[in-house]
């Protein structure tokens, strides 16, 4: 259960700063647009912050996915975006 946790986690990291960086944002405008501190987007990002609900359906709104879609494999995230 934990492994999975942590997995889920490390995946949520990189479609986040994966997304971001599609979206040519930067952290601290990513966390300017979801009303959270900077410092909090950068650990969600390091896999060391725990997003509650609300912060990662604003981020998925952000950038323009669905929240299922952050906690995803990253390289399927990437598949999907070529599809479009």
């Amino acid at each position: 259960m934990a492994q999975d946790y942590e997995q889920l986690r490390v995946q949520l990291a990189e479609n986040i700063r994966l997304m971001r960086r599609v979206k040519n944002l930067t952290q601290e405008q990513l966390a300017l647009m979801a009303d959270v501190d900077r410092t909090y987007v950068s650990q969600i990002e390091r896999s060391t912050g725990n997003p509650s609900l609300m912060v990662l359906c604003k981020l998925a709104n952000i950038l323009g996915i669905t929240t299922d879609q952050l906690l995803i494999e990253p390289s399927a995230l990437q598949q999907m975006m070529h599809a479009d």
